[in-house]
């Protein structure tokens, strides 16, 4: 996969607002990154993030990030401003400018309507979202389907770490043959994954048990197990990626940079997307590490900025 910037930068005006503003306008443009990609097995996860330091503004600022499920690469990224119902519409055209609409994506239940679904679809792109109460009557299908219906397959794992054992169990039903609303007739859903997770906390001698639902016009045909495996998968590293907003937040302090304008909450939310990108690009394994390094020795700082051909 490769990233590259898009062009068409605007002309600057002579004014010192106006020059500012366009300023902050080419800057963003010219980091905007449009995705090309090269690899198909990868699935790719969109997600979007407040930046909280822009509120003073007047106007929430955020952004929609696309990234990939294995190497936590950035594919794609754009602004979006206003509530959190505008993610909707920013990542429908997002899809269609970066062209992951025909690629293997995930996405949180906010995403889970008809004209998103038959968009990823008719585009030729497998998609999971996951499906809740927003949706109220697909989602008592999906539990009335549970409750009735024998699995096709069952993928079964545990993990520890973090002070908590997790024990997840992934059924996979078939959707094809279920009589669902009409406005689901061009969004392909052939597949219902229903993962139960059931999570121990031994310090705090507490057992807390979930049910998720998802939907996926994939099926499972040509290998069954192995598709059941990759779709319980690919869920559970969705929310895997999230943790790349615990790095904005903490490790690049992104709540608590207060800005002026909108434009500059989007171009130093870019910036902060570039050194994420670098450093995962040149294996950093520790990020607050290497900015604490980087903070105390320029000279390493400027290294790692001619390692990645910056200077």
């Amino acid at each position: 996969m490769h990233i590259q910037s898009i062009g068409n930068q605007p002309s600057i005006s002579v004014g010192n607002q106006s020059r500012r503003q366009d300023i902050f306008t080419t800057f963003y443009n010219f980091l905007q990154p449009r995705v090309e990609l090269r690899a198909t097995h990868d699935w790719v996860a969109m997600d979007g993030k407040t930046l909280r330091g822009t509120l003073t503004s007047g106007q929430k600022q955020s952004v929609v990030l696309a990234i990939a499920h294995e190497s936590r690469t950035l594919l794609a990224q754009a602004p979006m401003t206003g509530s959190k119902a505008s993610e909707i519409t920013v990542v429908r055209d997002l899809f269609t400018m970066s062209g992951l609409e025909a690629h293997k994506v995930t996405l949180d239940a906010h995403h889970c309507n008809p004209k998103t679904t038959a968009q990823i679809h008719q585009a030729g792109g497998p998609y999971v979202i996951q499906v809740k109460a927003n949706q109220p009557l697909l989602f008592k299908q999906c539990q009335d389907v549970l409750a009735t219906a024998t699995p096709l397959r069952i993928h079964p794992e545990s993990d520890k770490g973090h002070g908590r054992l997790t024990t997840r169990q992934g059924q996979c039903f078939d959707m094809s043959e279920l009589d669902l609303a009409s406005r689901w007739s061009d969004s392909g859903i052939h597949t219902l994954v229903v993962v139960e997770r059931e999570t121990w906390i031994p310090a705090k001698q507490k057992t807390t048990c979930e049910t998720a639902y998802y939907i996926s016009n994939q099926g499972l045909t040509s290998d069954p197990q192995g598709q059941a495996q990759e779709l319980t998968r690919a869920i559970r590293e969705h929310w895997h990626v999230e943790s790349e907003n615990w790095i904005r937040d903490v490790t690049f302090n992104e709540d608590h940079v207060k800005t002026t304008s909108p434009n500059q909450g989007q171009v130093m939310g870019c910036l902060r997307s570039l050194a994420v990108r670098l450093l995962r690009r040149f294996k950093v394994a520790n990020f607050q590490a290497a900015l604490e390094d980087f903070a105390d020795c320029p000279s390493k700082f400027e290294a790692f900025l001619r390692q990645v051909k910056f200077l």
